[in-house]
């Protein structure tokens, strides 16, 4: 059987991720790049009713990076990663046969889209505060409903609460800034020291080897309230959940239909159980400005990390250690404080 020949975007795009996408680029990278490719290959072909190659020009760039903005609400930067996968295969094309295109590469020296200023989603100190509050109360949200067991002197926890792994998880990523990915990748033996008693008098405790982005390797600290949080939790909870196989810090309850082989807690879960605390928290806070919900993983993360430029005087050696970036312009993103913390300066002004 004959291949189709190469004057259509479609079968240059099949060629192109044939040749140099597949198994040069990681399987999700790879995904990404097809769908954005297809992606242009529909809007032209709605356009002019074909596909023709040799009829693509710079225009028809111009006017998709348009339509990802206006007509279809892209962010910035995901506008930007659409013409980048674009601009990386129409150079492959121009480079296999300079004649393909009429008017020569149509990607070529089309700017990318401004960028917004970033800033971090951190909870002001305020919001920090009646949520440690909170976690150390969340036995109570924890515990079973119910007039027989309301009448019960000591109100039981359901079977598959964790109000102490719950508590854990919060002071840990607010004292080391971990993603979330991160934290459930954690190991018992990454944390030193690893018992409830040593943690308890320990001046000073670490998780070593976290494994980020890219295959870097980091250690974090953990402040006093995070290593109290972990001593309770191996105390009261993780021996419940752990078998001989069981290596994870953070383990799903037993009994749950849905709990890894080994136990590991799951990145989703991680967002659950936020996003629950978040809801409790708000329950109770009467001050609109304090509520935290939708509550997720990074907005711990961006917390600890303006804290700590806040403490260091931004410097961007420390962040990078310590968040795992090696982006400037994502290191800067902590330094750059939230509306509501910047309009607090001037105050006293």
């Amino acid at each position: 059987m004959e291949s189709p020949p190469l004057d259509t975007l479609s079968a240059w795009r099949e060629r192109y991720l044939q040749l140099a996408v597949t198994g040069v680029r990681s399987p999700a990278v790879a995904a990404k790049i097809s769908l954005h490719l297809q992606r242009f290959t529909d809007f032209f072909t709605t356009r002019y009713g074909h596909d023709q190659i040799a009829a693509c020009l710079r225009r028809d760039v111009l006017d998709w990076q348009r339509s990802l903005k206006d007509d279809q609400g892209f962010a910035p930067a995901t506008v930007n990663n659409h013409l980048a996968a674009l601009s990386a295969f129409t150079t492959w094309v121009h480079a296999q046969d300079p004649k393909c295109f009429h008017r020569g590469d149509p990607a070529k020296g089309i700017r990318e889209l401004g960028l917004p200023p970033l800033e971090p989603r951190a909870l002001n100190d305020d919001q920090v505060r009646s949520l440690k509050n909170l976690c150390d109360r969340l036995e109570r949200f924890h515990q079973r409903t119910g007039r027989r067991i309301a009448a019960e002197d000591a109100v039981p926890v359901r079977a598959t609460g964790r109000p102490w792994r719950d508590r854990a998880i919060i002071f840990v990523l607010l004292s080391t800034g971990l993603r979330r990915e991160e934290l459930v990748r954690l190991n018992l033996d990454q944390l030193e020291p690893n018992t409830s008693d040593a943690l308890r008098v320990a001046r000073r405790a670490r998780l070593a080897r976290v494994r980020g982005k890219g295959q870097t390797e980091r250690t974090v600290f953990l402040s006093a309230d995070a290593r109290a949080a972990l001593a309770d939790y191996l105390d009261h909870e993780r021996g419940r959940d752990a078998s001989a196989a069981s290596t994870a810090l953070f383990l799903s309850a037993t009994g749950l239909p849905a709990r890894a082989a080994d136990g590991r807690l799951s990145p989703r879960a991680i967002n659950l159980i936020l996003e629950q605390i978040g809801r409790w928290h708000d329950g109770e806070a009467r001050d609109p400005a304090r509520r935290i919900s939708p509550l997720r993983p990074h907005d711990l993360r961006h917390t600890f990390a303006f804290q700590l430029a806040r403490t260091t005087g931004a410097d961007p050696y420390e962040l990078e250690r310590r968040l795992g970036h090696r982006s400037q312009r994502y290191i800067q993103r902590y330094t750059n404080p939230p509306e509501p913390v910047a309009a607090s300066y001037i105050e006293t002004f």
